[in-house]
């Protein structure tokens, strides 16, 4: 009986796990040039996304870069109404003075992700 009783608490904590985990997707971009997400500033080069969807709306991106550290930022969900619809897959700067700012990624369906300004 106790084996039966551990089993199912096992089956039950390994199903719970696996229910509460996010869908997760992955982006690669290459930036040419230096640019800042957040306050921090991504090296040249290329740069893995994680877009992490949590259990309510709010969007998670983490960015990962060799040479920086690794960056979480909040974003909204762009629908295909909001973003550009002659834009391609990419991602958007903002210049501000001299720096480049991550304003947002469009995707091929004509959806992506705007990043939320602390300003």
């Amino acid at each position: 009986m106790k084996i039966l009783t551990t089993l199912c608490c096992a089956a039950l904590a390994l199903g719970s796990a696996l229910y509460a985990q996010s869908t997760v997707d992955h982006i690669t971009v290459h930036f040419n040039t230096p640019v800042i997400v957040g306050e921090t500033k991504l090296p040249a080069g290329n740069c893995d996304i994680q877009v992490m969807h949590g259990s309510s709306d709010s969007i998670i991106l983490v960015f990962r870069s060799e040479g920086a550290p690794s960056i979480a930022a909040v974003a909204s969900h762009l629908s295909e109404a909001d973003a550009d619809a002659d834009a391609s897959t990419g991602a958007i700067l903002a210049r501000h003075g001299n720096d480049f700012h991550l304003s947002r990624i469009l995707l091929a369906d004509h959806t992506g992700f705007q990043l939320n300004s602390g300003e």
